[in-house]
């Protein structure tokens, strides 16, 4: 049996102890590790809040909060690093991933998927835990604006068509009302020794311009830093022109906004990779992702400025990114 079917098994209510002395007799081993405590107990707390802030609608779905904030303490954060930090994170997205659906029960689960973010809370004493949840959703992957086509009107069946109202005829024999009288008697009437004002219009001079309005001034468009191809399973998505020196890569979201946003992976944190171009022409990178960025085979450590060459392929979880120098 492994772990994290005796988890499933724990959350579900079954006796910890047959669970863990069926495991003991199959596998002779210890019953239970401090490891398996940790995240039974995480799974718990996380489940508790998918439960309490579970949104069911009126037309046969469930709603469920779209990322879980798992603050753990200082001594605990050292103690889960490396690829026993990303089995516990994936771990628990397996667990909690079976246990929305059955949470759901007989409705239809909405939420297409959710993300689990470990961080650290210096406050927090061994042991302990904080779970926050959150309900973003992710950015317009392309970010453009979005040109929804405007369907065309059509009149309701039985309408009439639309008619024209009918000209009116006028009696040309009417003579055109008096010229009106003013206070000082006389009235005004039309110079009949004034040119036609066509005629006038034609043999008028050209206007003179001044020198500022005969000239168009034409900016030159921004030109792209660089380009950045963007990768997903051998396939290339897009390709981004840069126009700044740092930019962001991420999930993104309405707290934390990204340049370019890389969707559909709940294994990208919100904001996961920073992108700098120095004034000497030089790349380098950030990793601020919990799960790594791998440059050449190698996890890039977080927080630290890495050099990095254009063409080099920078693997961000399901993606991969280049940069493509102008």
């Amino acid at each position: 049996m492994s772990v994290l079917d005796k988890v499933r098994r724990w959350i579900d209510g079954e006796s910890a102890e047959l669970v863990l002395e069926e495991a003991a007799r199959d596998a002779q081993i210890k019953p239970r590790s401090q490891a398996e405590e940790f995240i039974v107990k995480i799974a718990r707390e996380v489940e508790d809040v998918m439960q309490k802030e579970m949104v069911p609608l009126p037309q046969g779905t469930t709603l469920i909060p779209t990322e879980y904030i798992i603050f753990l303490s200082e001594e605990d954060d050292k103690d889960w690093q490396g690829a026993k930090r990303r089995g516990l994170e994936q771990g628990l997205h397996h667990i909690l991933a079976e246990r929305a659906r059955e949470l759901a029960g007989k409705k239809k689960l909405k939420t297409k998927s959710f993300a689990i973010e470990l961080r650290v809370d210096g406050t927090l004493d061994a042991g302990d835990l904080l779970v926050q949840h959150g309900w973003d959703e992710p950015q317009n992957p392309s970010g453009n604006t979005q040109i929804l086509s405007r369907p065309r009107q059509t009149p309701p069946a039985g309408a009439p068509p639309r008619q024209m109202p009918p000209q009116q005829d006028y009696d040309q024999s009417i003579p055109p009302p008096p010229v009106p009288n003013f206070s000082d008697g006389q009235q005004i009437v039309p110079n009949p020794s004034s040119p036609n004002l066509r005629d006038s219009l034609h043999d008028a001079p050209p206007p003179i311009l001044s020198e500022a309005e005969e000239m168009t001034h034409v900016n030159s468009r921004t030109a792209a830093l660089y380009n950045l191809e963007v990768w997903r399973g051998g396939v290339r998505q897009n390709v981004v022109p840069i126009f700044r020196h740092e930019i962001v890569i991420g999930r993104g979201s309405k707290s934390k906004p990204v340049d370019i946003a890389l969707a559909d992976d709940p294994e990208i944190s919100r904001r996961h990779l920073l992108i700098i171009l120095d004034r000497t022409g030089q790349y380098s990178v950030i990793n601020e992702g919990r799960n790594p960025t791998v440059l050449n085979n190698v996890e890039l450590p977080i927080g630290q400025r890495v050099s990095v060459n254009p063409g080099q392929s920078l693997n961000i979880c399901t993606y991969m990114v280049r940069i493509q120098p102008r």
